[in-house]
């Protein structure tokens, strides 16, 4: 077997805070990729979901752990060439624009970094790689605030691909498009990934985004990742009792609005609380013996094709 294209070990990212205290942003995280592979980041907001990606496109030093890349050791210190195969797409493709420059530049720009061949080759590059994300050439002289948000975010990933990348690491990367320029984006993408072989990593909040484009999934909480598996093993049969309420919470047709199937708020990455930290909001907590759940930080383990990580396997929803 290949070694996969990212592997990422005990990726552990803190901040320092005021009062001497420490944001635990995200605690030992491991996860692979393979070659042309995707894998799904979900969870929510302050989960640790964009700072993970940020780290693992070479954006953000960890704190400990380790990023390779086809077996290097990858970071912001990493030679130009292997940065190269790792490129990132931001959520708001407005605010990744400069908008005093034509969007062609933009995407020019790291090609130019990178000492890439002349201007011309440079300028063919560029409107080859707008093209090949669905955009006329001819846009590459507007300006970011003469272009839609749809076709904003196109340039972005136009711009991500032109120095033809192996992995992309998307953050949110349609969470700020209408519902069906978002269709069309997420169209494009698997497009692009069956011409040119690319892997995603793809971090998102709308788990049906996420199951329409991933292979993988990996379920984030408080800066640590509680179960990671196939996409259709961890959608049909989630083991997680916080996968559980994620997918529980989404609305579906025929089905009528259930309450909220959690009580409380995520703690803070300022105090994450001792033990498992979705021990407070777990309704099984009290289930396992010798309050384990508030003691004993749970690590990932294997359960059938999924890694899980609960003292208690809770049993899996009705497959839909």
């Amino acid at each position: 077997m290949s070694a996969p294209l990212l592997s990422v070990s005990e990726l552990t990212v803190r901040f320092p805070a005021r009062g001497g205290r420490t944001v635990h942003a995200v605690e030992s995280v491991s996860l692979t990729i393979a070659q042309g592979g995707t894998l799904g980041l979900v969870g929510e907001s302050g989960s640790g979901k964009s700072t993970t990606a940020r780290a693992i496109a070479g954006l953000q030093a960890p704190t400990a752990g380790e990023v390779r890349v086809d077996g290097e050791p990858f970071g912001p210190r990493s030679a130009p060439a292997l940065r190269r195969r790792v490129q990132m797409v931001f959520q708001d493709p407005y605010s990744s624009l400069d908008p005093r420059r034509p969007v062609g530049w933009s995407v020019e720009e790291p090609l130019m970094l990178h000492g890439v061949g002349t201007a011309a080759v440079r300028r063919a590059r560029a409107l080859a790689a707008l093209d090949a994300c669905g955009l006329d050439p001819r846009l590459s002289l507007r300006y970011p605030h003469e272009l839609s948000g749809g076709q904003r975010q196109r340039v972005a990933i136009a711009r991500a691909l032109v120095v033809e990348p192996e992995l992309v690491v998307l953050d949110e990367p349609t969470s700020a498009l209408d519902v069906s320029v978002r269709a069309q984006v997420i169209e494009l993408l698997g497009d692009l990934r069956r011409r040119f072989s690319i892997a995603y990593l793809f971090v998102s909040h709308d788990l049906a985004v996420v199951r329409r484009v991933c292979e993988q999934v990996a379920v984030m909480y408080l800066g640590r990742i509680v179960e990671h598996g196939p996409r259709e093993q961890l959608f049909k049969a989630p083991q997680h009792p916080y996968t559980r309420a994620l997918l529980a919470s989404v609305p579906t047709l025929g089905r009528e609005l259930a309450p909220p199937p959690l009580s409380g708020d995520p703690a803070s990455p300022l105090a994450p609380p001792p033990g498992c930290a979705f021990h407070p909001r777990c309704p099984h907590r009290h289930e396992v013996a010798d309050e384990r759940c508030s003691l004993e930080v749970p690590f990932l383990r294997e359960h059938g094709t999924s890694r899980v990580a609960c003292h208690l396997q809770a049993t899996p929803l009705t497959p839909r």
